[in-house]
């Protein structure tokens, strides 16, 4: 079945084309023997979500959601939003980010974290847009 204009998690067989939207949106160079590391998790971990949009059969947008169970109750962490540029501002990143939060809700997650670089501005707009309030926690990150 050829995946067109469509969401579904990421395959095997797509993971060079995942290892190349990471590398040129945020410029890292991620193992291929990650990327496999990364499949095999989100395989066999029921909270692990690594979402693809489809155009074509190719990849040319992902997301990852995290879903963590606290005492307080669920939540979930978003990470990775990537789009190739040559498809950016076609609505593909609202797709991703509504069909994550839909997996959320499924979840009865109460609050989903979102992080981000200082430098993406554009995509601080898209997050200021679906709702996400930047001014409400503070996350701290250590390096280690």
């Amino acid at each position: 079945m050829e995946r067109n204009n469509m969401i579904s998690k990421i395959e095997e067989k797509d993971l060079t084309q995942f290892q190349e939207i990471l590398k040129s949106v945020f410029n890292n160079n991620i193992s291929y023997e990650k990327m496999q590391n990364l499949y095999k998790m989100s395989k066999d971990n029921k909270d692990i979500h690594v979402l693809g949009y489809y155009i074509n059969d190719n990849l040319v947008g992902t997301v990852t959601l995290n879903i963590l169970t606290l005492p307080s109750g669920k939540e979930a962490t978003i990470w990775d939003l990537a789009i190739k540029e040559e498809y950016s501002r076609l609505g593909i990143a609202t797709k991703l980010m509504t069909r994550a939060e839909e997996i959320a809700k499924k979840e009865d997650i109460t609050r989903i974290w979102l992080f981000s670089g200082f430098h993406r501005k554009c995509a601080h707009e898209l997050y200021r847009k679906l709702g996400y309030d930047e001014n409400r926690d503070k996350a701290f990150v250590k390096q280690i």
